[in-house]
């Protein structure tokens, strides 16, 4: 009897398996099919670098994560600095719009969120498709010069639906013919910083492929509403305010257990007078609660209750913010914040901060001989069950590192 519901499991996890892989040989057939059409034709063809003055019309696309979205955004500026007279459009996910909206070289944000057709219920609806097909058709509407594919096989499929003139992507993050101007090989093919990546792709479209820190603001309103709610829950002028965000979206491996965040809670608050804030979204707040429970102190919990924008004003008023590697930490990183990170499966060399010249961002990792070992075609999990690279990591280590960049905070 116990091996029965094993079995079952197995065979469920066999036929999604296979039902993936249909989906994506057909996908693969299709779009392969599309635009080697497009090349035969001759609807287009690969034109090298554009002249600046052809270019009006720029489309950027970024459908992933929001850690991402803040290391692209020096691409993007270097291509308004190349073409500074061309409109440009960002097409990202919803959740990561408000990081291009705060730039006033970005014209437009449109989104999309490419995931719905991971849910099998939106994969056989025609709504579903609908959407995409919209979106398809307004980009092509818009007659861009110039598209650059940040990442991605749906960024790929949008590229080659926008129509634009020139479009630049790696060659091995799209399906063939997408791009008129594919750029061997993928992201993280060789160790180079995430930043780097995306800027050697505005290079190639004729920008600058000088390393740009990325560096984002506080925005006025939420400032003010962020500030008179911090207020509210106690946090006075001269706190020390400690940003904890105990999530990873993209891996469960990537997290540090919720038992180490409470007991360096318990030890800011109780030992040093600290004010902890818990960040991260609503689908982190489990997260949060699970710290919560584990503590003796109670911390201030802001988990799903606040927007992009917001956020940003809690990491910006914190003296320190403490995370593994995720989009509120690289956020804190581009507020200017001393930070201490966490790393286990992914490689900082790749995804870690960037700070700038002065800056106090500490990684601490253990450096496992099977560590890092996440790569771009799934989310972070360990293949051995238990991620040790992160477990191994003690509050000690973490506690140290915290309070001696606290000494250094103005």
């Amino acid at each position: 009897m116990p091996l029965w519901p094993k079995g079952v499991c197995e065979l469920s996890k066999y036929i999604k398996r296979k039902i993936v892989h249909f989906i994506q040989a057909v996908l693969f057939v299709l779009f392969t099919g599309l635009g080697a059409g497009a090349r035969l034709l001759k609807w287009e063809r690969a034109l090298g670098k554009l002249d600046p003055s052809e270019v009006h019309r720029i489309l950027v696309i970024r459908l992933d994560l929001l850690g991402d979205m803040v290391n692209s955004m020096p691409a993007v500026a270097a291509l308004h600095d190349r073409f500074p007279h061309a409109r440009i459009t960002m097409l990202t996910m919803p959740y990561t719009a408000a990081i291009p909206r705060q730039f006033s070289f970005v014209d437009e944000v449109l989104t999309l969120d490419p995931n719905i057709v991971r849910s099998p219920r939106n994969l056989l609806r025609p709504q579903t498709y609908m959407t995409f097909l919209k979106m398809g058709l307004r980009l092509r509407r818009e007659r861009f010069d110039l598209c650059v594919s940040l990442f991605g096989l749906t960024a790929s499929i949008f590229a080659f639906a926008s129509g634009a003139r020139q479009r630049i992507g790696y060659l091995r993050e799209s399906y063939p013919y997408m791009f008129t101007d594919p750029i061997p090989g993928r992201r993280f093919d060789r160790r180079q910083h995430e930043v780097q990546w995306d800027l050697d792709l505005a290079a190639a479209a004729g920008a600058s492929g000088a390393f740009r820190h990325p560096s984002l603001r506080v925005l006025p309103e939420p400032g003010i509403r962020v500030a008179a709610r911090l207020a509210e829950l106690g946090v006075c002028p001269g706190d020390r305010v400690i940003g904890i965000h105990g999530g990873a979206i993209n891996g469960a491996a990537k997290r540090w257990p919720a038992m180490h965040w409470a007991a360096l809670a318990d030890r800011l608050i109780g030992d040093h007078g600290c004010k902890v804030i818990l960040t991260g979204s609503a689908s982190e707040r489990h997260i949060s609660d699970d710290i919560v429970a584990r503590m003796s102190h109670t911390p201030i919990v802001l988990t799903g209750e606040t927007d992009i924008d917001e956020l940003l004003e809690v990491l910006a008023r914190c003296d320190l913010v403490v995370s593994g590697d995720s989009g509120p930490l690289h956020l804190a990183v581009a507020l200017g914040r001393p930070t201490v990170s966490i790393y286990g499966p992914t490689d900082p060399a790749i995804y870690g901060p960037t700070p700038k010249p002065g800056q106090k961002a500490v990684i601490i990792r253990r450096g496992l001989a099977c560590s890092p070992c996440y790569n771009l075609l799934a989310t972070a999990e360990c293949p051995h069950g238990q991620p040790v690279c992160m477990i191994d990591v003690t509050v000690g280590q973490v506690l140290s590192a915290s309070l001696e960049l606290l000494e250094h905070v103005k």
